[in-house]
């Protein structure tokens, strides 16, 4: 009879932490999935060739680094910035432009 009693409680103790696993899990895919839709949410924004990117927006949109993006201003990039400490901004159009003729050395 103890023997039983104590399969019962090995197996109510499994089944305890199985449960705790599985909410863990879904916490964790919950967290992933609102991630997911965050940067879907991101990419079906319309771009627009009017569009005034910051620095940081082009940055994290284009997968530069702030080194990159000198070099790019330094080569002819076309930017606008009203003062040394003000925001730059840049037409997307002109990036995209950019990209391409640097791109294919046109």
């Amino acid at each position: 009879m103890e023997n039983n009693d104590n399969k019962g409680k090995l197996n109510q103790k499994l089944i305890k932490r199985k449960i705790l696993e599985l909410a863990r899990t879904k916490k964790e895919l919950e967290a992933e999935k609102a991630k997911s839709l965050e940067n879907l949410k991101n990419t079906i924004k319309p771009k627009l060739d009017t569009d005034l990117l910051r620095v940081d927006e082009v940055l994290n949109e284009y997968k530069f680094s702030r080194k990159t993006f000198d070099r790019m201003r330094g080569r002819g990039l076309k930017a606008s910035q009203k003062s040394p400490k003000a925001t730059i901004w840049v037409l997307r159009k002109d990036l995209e432009d950019f990209l391409k003729k640097d791109r294919h050395g046109r």
